[in-house]
């Protein structure tokens, strides 16, 4: 061979082994620096264009803003504050993003098959394009209502309204709320220390109370128990059923009381012992006509056990261990280990609502283009029937003497039909110290056709004396919005 030719094929040997060589050291020992380049060109790009909207109706919560930076050019910000911030989510280049911003993030940044043809070409050229918009069914002035309704009680607390015909969620309030804005600010030192603020928070602000904590129902778990007790063994509204104010179940010490001492009869009809809220009727109903089967069935027939995605994800509702009698007592006046979410509580109300079908819980109204134009609407679907038209007709009839003469008298609303169920439920702390009382209301109410127009529920976090009539009067205070045109 050529000496020449030899000397320049070693001389290429040796680069293409150099050049394997680098290649290797760059793959196994900085491909992390490059990678973190071609994702800061990804957010650069990101955030080079528009953010879609998330919208309540016409208004608009979240949205992104020209700022003409650097490397940044558009930044996310939350101009209707801190009622949404449990909605919204935030975004950020520093931290992620929660809540819709995370649920919807291919329509909200453009890469959703949804939006192939906006934008066209930018879709050929695999460009950046505008995001599209996400439509909430969240009504904008009944979820201001709501929230600034929970904060006046200075309490950790939560609302729920829904539409029961279509699982509409209209309002879907936590407080303490809070801004995202700062969070997903594009200065970092602003960002972090905001991050930081939230994080070291006792209280909070950024977990939605409605979903994403769950809590003991007290006596609005009789709504279920009740609907076990007519479905299941054929009772009625008219049903004796046994009464009294104390009560103990078999294998244990514990005497179940009630709240005032305010059934003292030996019996009463169910509807009395429901209007009165009688912790000993129920108690005793679950030892000795209900199962723990029973009421775990009826209970997941209204949706426990199931994490509801709405498109938030929630905690999925539980009845805990009600396999021993005393357990299954203590539970069916909502405590032990029965937990639930407040998005929950306004569904089974729906359902009664309803004529006993449930509809599943629907955030989103529409998803649209960078121009405004639906490219797909939310889905309106039913998760089946829960309990017969009978069952419900009679539940209603409950629930109404709960409003009309008994503790949910607060949700009253002139001229129409509501119906609810009020809760105390008990709780204590880490150190078994009892705390005050939480409180509940979940009810519904009937338009001027008779038809079912809009269901609720609220709850306030350890509010103690009169927390249940204050959620009543907040609920009746949402429900009476809705009905007078204040909500769709």
């Amino acid at each position: 061979m050529n000496p020449a030719l030899r000397r320049t094929g070693i001389i290429a040997l040796i680069l293409l082994a150099a050049l394997i060589a680098q290649s290797t050291w760059v793959s196994f020992f900085h491909h992390d620096d490059y990678d973190l380049i071609a994702d800061s060109r990804t957010l650069i790009a990101e955030y080079s264009v528009p953010r879609g909207q998330i919208l309540a109706g016409d208004t608009v919560i979240a949205q992104s803003v020209d700022v003409d930076g650097d490397f940044y050019k558009y930044e996310r910000q939350y101009p209707e504050g801190d009622a949404f911030g449990n909605i919204t989510g935030f975004k950020s280049f520093n931290f992620g993003s929660s809540r819709l911003e995370a649920a919807e993030n291919s329509i909200l940044n453009g890469s959703s098959s949804l939006l192939a043809f906006d934008d066209f070409w930018a879709t050929v050229k695999k460009d950046q394009k505008p995001g599209g918009n996400v439509v909430t069914t969240i009504d904008p002035d009944l979820q201001v209502t709501a929230y600034e309704a929970l904060a006046d009680t200075g309490v950790k607390s939560g609302a729920v309204v829904i539409d029961p015909q279509t699982g509409r969620i209209l309002a879907q309030a936590s407080y303490p709320g809070w801004n995202p804005t700062d969070v997903s600010s594009n200065d970092g030192d602003t960002a972090t220390e905001a991050w930081a603020a939230i994080n070291d928070d006792e209280d909070n602000p950024a977990l939605d109370r409605t979903g994403q904590e769950w809590y003991p129902p007290g006596s609005t778990f009789k709504t279920i128990v009740a609907a076990a007790l007519i479905e299941d063994k054929g009772a009625d509204a008219g049903t004796m059923v046994p009464a009294g104010n104390e009560y103990t179940a078999p294998n244990t010490d514990h005497t179940i009381t009630n709240s005032s001492d305010q059934c003292p009869e030996e019996q009463l009809t169910l509807e009395q012992a429901f209007e009165r809220s009688c912790n000993t009727t129920f108690a005793r109903l679950c030892v000795e006509e209900l199962s723990a089967d029973d009421i775990s069935h009826m209970a997941e027939q209204f949706g426990f056990g199931e994490a509801f995605e709405t498109p938030l994800e929630t905690l999925a509702s539980q009845t805990g261990d009600i396999s021993e009698d005393a357990f299954r007592a203590q539970a069916c006046i909502g405590q032990q280990e029965v937990r639930e979410t407040v998005l929950q509580n306004a569904i089974i109300a729906g359902t009664v609502a309803n004529d006993g079908e449930r509809m599943e819980p629907q955030l989103i109204d529409r998803l649209t283009d960078s121009k405004g134009e639906t490219v797909q609407n939310g889905d309106e679907d039913s998760a089946g029937r829960v309990i017969d038209g009978d069952t419900a007709e009679e539940l209603r009839k409950l629930m109404e003497a709960v409003v009309e003469n008994g503790t949910g008298s607060n949700a009253q609303i002139d001229g129409y039909t509501v119906g609810g169920k009020t809760g105390t439920a008990e709780h204590s702390d880490s150190s078994e110290n009892r705390l005050p009382d939480h409180g509940w209301f979940h009810g519904w109410a009937m338009n001027e056709d008779g038809e079912p127009a809009v269901a609720v529920a609220v709850f306030l976090d350890s509010y103690g004396n009169g927390a249940s009539a204050e959620a009543a009067d907040i609920s009746g205070t949402l429900m009476e919005q809705v009905l007078e045109g204040g909500g769709e």
